[in-house]
Parts: C-alpha cells; sequence; structure tokens
C-alpha cells in the first residue's frame, strides 16, 4: 500500500465474522479517482455449540457456510467483468486453537464466553501476584477474562491439547490456512491475545511458557495488506473463482477492520464501532502504558499502517440483543426497529444503570438483570420492554461520555468529533443520545465498517505502509456520512448527571 493505484479489474471478496453471525462482502474499485462499490452476497447465523467440556465453536458449519459464500462471490466476480480475485477473512479476537504438525485441528476453540476462562484469569493472577499490573505494562492490554492469555491458562488446567502443537492459530489465521496450506499470524488479531509486548510487537516468551504454550507455536506476525498465498486448486474449482485468486490478509481482527473504515480527518477524531461490542477510542503513534490508562481501563491494540487503536471496552448492543431475546422467551416478540421505537416513546433518563456490569455480560435472563442492576442503582424499576430498552440506551450514551473524558485526560489528545461505524450507525435515537451526552458532533457511517476496511487493505495488497489516508479517502469520496448534532431532550441536564456519577460510583464500589 505504498501509494500505488489498486488494480480495478480484480473483485475482492471481504468474509467477515461476527459473533453470531458471518456475511461475504463483494467489492469493487471503479473510476478515477476510484471508489468503491460493495454487494453483500451471503450471510448467515451461527452460535457456539454446548459440550461436556464447554462452549465451542461450530468450525465445520462456519466453513461450510464460507465455501457456500465464496462460490456465490465467484458468481459476482463474473458478473462484474473481473478477471482476478482476492479473498480474506476478518473475525472477532482472541479465540484460536492449536493445530498439528499434518494440519488437524487438536481442540475446537472455544467460545470467549466459556466461564471457565474468568476462572482461569483468576487463577492465573493468584499464581503471579501482582501480574495484572505486569501485565498491562508489558502488553498494553485491559484485563479481560477471555483474552486469549487466560483461554490457554485454562487449556493447561484441563490439561490440555497444547502437546505436539506446531502452531496455535487465531479463527482468521485458522480460516486462511483452509483457504491456502499456509499458516500465518497476522497482527492485529494478535495483538488481542495479551501474548504481544507492547514495546517491540513480538510475542512474549515468559507469558507463553506462563501458560504451558509451546514457544515454537507462535511463528513470525504478518502485517495487513500481506499476501497469504494462492488460493488451493481444488477450493478454485468447487468455488469457480479466476485461476490466479489468492488470500491478501486484512486487518484480520473485525474492530481494526472497522477502523480502517473510518474516514479519520485529524488527529483528534475518535471512531465509535457500535456494534455487540462498543469500542471507543483514538487511533495514536504508539501505545500508552501509564497507571491510569490501565486502572480506567485502556487497552492498546494494533490497528494498520503502524498505528495504535487506543480504545476502551463497552458493552454494546448486546444489551438490546439480549433484552430482544429475553423478550421473546418471555413471550413479547420485537424486531430491533419496533424496540427502538417502543424506547423512542420512553421518557428520557427515567432509569440509569451500569451497562458494564458483570452479570449483564452473560447471556440469559436480561429482563431481570436489568431490573436488578436497577434495583442496585437505586434507580426505579424498568416495568415496560420500551422502559428496559431506554435504559440501556441511555446508560451506553453517558458511557460514551465519561469515556470520551477519560480519552481525553489519559491520551493528552483534545477530542473533536466522533465517527460512529458499524451495525450501531443505524440506531437514530442511540447516536443522538451520545451527541447529546458527549456534547460532540457526530459523523455516522458507513454501517459496513468492517467489510470496507477488509476489502481496501485487500485492494491495495501486500505493502501497508503510508496508505491509510488513501484507503480513507476512497472511503469518503464512496460512502457519505450524516451528520448528528447536540440537542434537544436527548441532552442530559445536571440531574441527571449527578444520578449517573451515584450510579457509576456505586459500581465502582461493588
Amino acid at each position: 500500500m505504498s501509494g500505488h493505484p489498486a488494480r480495478q479489474d480484480v473483485g475482492h471478496l471481504a468474509v467477515d465474522l461476527g459473533a453470531g453471525s458471518g456475511r461475504v462482502v463483494f467489492g469493487r474499485l471503479s473510476g478515477s479517482p476510484p471508489e468503491l462499490t460493495i454487494a453483500e452476497v451471503h450471510r448467515f447465523e451461527h452460535e457456539p455449540l454446548p459440550t461436556a467440556a464447554g462452549p465451542v465453536w461450530d468450525l465445520t458449519g462456519i466453513w461450510r457456510e464460507v465455501l457456500k459464500g465464496l462460490t456465490l462471490g465467484a458468481s459476482a466476480v463474473r458478473e462484474a467483468g473481473c478477471r482476478s480475485a482476492t479473498v480474506g477473512v476478518d473475525s472477532w479476537a482472541v479465540d484460536g486453537t492449536f493445530v498439528g504438525p499434518g494440519g488437524e485441528l487438536l481442540g475446537l476453540p472455544h467460545a470467549y464466553r466459556d466461564p471457565a476462562h474468568a476462572a482461569a484469569a483468576d487463577a492465573f493472577v493468584a499464581r503471579h501476584p501482582g501480574e495484572r499490573a505486569d501485565l498491562f505494562r508489558r502488553t498494553g492490554l485491559q484485563h479481560q477474562p477471555f483474552n486469549t492469555i487466560f483461554q490457554l491458562e485454562a487449556r493447561r488446567l484441563r490439561g490440555g491439547p497444547a502437546r505436539g502443537a506446531s502452531d496455535f492459530l487465531l479463527l482468521p489465521d485458522l480460516l486462511h490456512f483452509w483457504l491456502t496450506g499456509i499458516r500465518t499470524r497476522e497482527r492485529t488479531n494478535a495483538s488481542t491475545t495479551g501474548l504481544l509486548r507492547a514495546a517491540d510487537g513480538t510475542w512474549d516468551g515468559e507469558l507463553l511458557d506462563a501458560v504451558g504454550a509451546p514457544r515454537e507455536a507462535f511463528g513470525p506476525i504478518i502485517e495487513p495488506g500481506t499476501t497469504v498465498g494462492p488460493l488451493l486448486p481444488g477450493l478454485i474449482a468447487s468455488c469457480g473463482l479466476p485461476a490466479d485468486t489468492r488470500v491478501v490478509a486484512p486487518a484480520t481482527h473485525d474492530t481494526a477492520s472497522a477502523v480502517v473504515g473510518v474516514p479519520i480527518r485529524d488527529d483528534g477524531t475518535a471512531y465509535l464501532s457500535s456494534g455487540t461490542w462498543s469500542l471507543l477510542g483514538l487511533e495514536l503513534d504508539g501505545p500508552v502504558l501509564t497507571e491510569e490508562a490501565m486502572r480506567v481501563p485502556f487497552t492498546n491494540e494494533a490497528g494498520v499502517g503502524g498505528r495504535v487503536r487506543f480504545l476502551k471496552n463497552i458493552a454494546g448492543l448486546w444489551l438490546i440483543q439480549e433484552l430482544r431475546r429475553d423478550l421473546e422467551r418471555l413471550g413479547e416478540r420485537f424486531d430491533f426497529a419496533s424496540l427502538a421505537a417502543a424506547a423512542e416513546r420512553s421518557e428520557p433518563w427515567r432509569t440509569l444503570i451500569d451497562p458494564d456490569a458483570a452479570d449483564l455480560a452473560a447471556p440469559g435472563d436480561s429482563v431481570a438483570k436489568l431490573r436488578a442492576a436497577a434495583g442496585r442503582a437505586g434507580e426505579p424499576t424498568p416495568d415496560t420492554p420500551g422502559r428496559l430498552a431506554r435504559c440501556c440506551l441511555d446508560s451506553l450514551a453517558l458511557a460514551y461520555a465519561d469515556t470520551v473524558d477519560l480519552l481525553q485526560r489519559v491520551s493528552g489528545r483534545e477530542v473533536g468529533p466522533i465517527c460512529v461505524v458499524g451495525g450501531g450507525a443505524n440506531h437514530d435515537l442511540l447516536n443522538r443520545l451520545t451527541a447529546g451526552a458527549t456534547g460532540r458532533r457526530l459523523f455516522v457511517g458507513p454501517t459496513e465498517a468492517t467489510a470496507i476496511g477488509n476489502l481496501l487493505v485487500q485492494a491495495w495488497g501486500a505493502d501497508a505502509s503510508g496508505a491509510l489516508d488513501e484507503i480513507r479517502d476512497v472511503i469518503a469520496r464512496s460512502f457519505p456520512m450524516t451528520e448528528v448534532t447536540p440537542g434537544g431532550a436527548e441532552v442530559p441536564d445536571t440531574a441527571v448527571r449527578t444520578r449517573w456519577a451515584r450510579v457509576t460510583d456505586a459500581a465502582t464500589i461493588e
């Protein structure tokens, strides 16, 4: 990505995997200056499967749907008149598995919400007093019980399958291996494991030793935009793709791809990747490893072009997704639009909760959990579906406002407007609440930022240096954004902010 124009006779296929659904998106550059057009060719749902060892991902089911999507994508490539094609996979972070010398899996990857990971994180910290602070200084990562380091600790405690492993591959790297036969590890996802040194971006051998992981299974790291290799001939034949189709690694962490898809114009622009999780942060030239950053907590993850994504993980639309599922279990059916409309009709700022409460992160019993959270905070009980949804959205907006204030203080950067991308960009009420709570202009869209970032990193090829501005120029031309300004009832008054301070203080004490 050294500034050369991307070829416009190449079709690009982004395999974009979320933790509940996946899709394959076709993209093509055309025109001068080039613009990107995209089309979703396949979408599917998936979920972790319960086993005696814990919840695991249905890899063969996911793989079947990926191949179906590539077959449909091949038709899009032909119809667009493209002579060549590339493929790249992004997914959620942290989940992966060991692979043997012959390519066989040594166990299925466990879902990051496996309760065993939290127990393993506690066991690790107990074995290594003071390690929690040391881990942040070494890796720059927020302490999360599902970080890969603690998943490996859980496997170690189970006597699990590292013996005989030649490679550890996170999910996109595993699918790239299945597509090409070549084993690689891409940087943006590797940076989420808790096993990479923040100082130099290399694997931390001492941490690998601490969780019983063989150092030799953690090989060289490639940069986003690197060509992994040609698609296997059998897959070219079965999917109908061009003979020279190759796999090009995007930013394989879906949030890293989404941030590529944010048309950031200056160093003061914050990004909010709004989906199941909310990830709010800034792009920086290097990590922030201070004690204050650890206490917030912020995390430092790798981005494209050597940038660091300095951000905070916040409970996102998971709260609404779980509420909708639980209401359906209780006999009340809502789609997302009707639940949003019910929230819109409800009294603003009536009930505030801590959206990051630990019990809300686990699936199931959402209605009871939200009411219990309100009770803990001394807030009115949300007693209708609209009030339940509204308390989630109001509380998320106030959590975003707190995070913006902390971003300014800890990074030393003045935060200006906020770019909102991802599925949450479609949530008009949440966007208005966020503008009101933060007191900042929002630039909303594109909603398909992850797939767009994936496609454009593929399009610019193997040299990732210096291309981020070029990619964002294409995005700005191709996908106009809408602006939301603070105002009206969506701006919380002093009484609301006082109540919010009480809610968050109570959560800190707990």
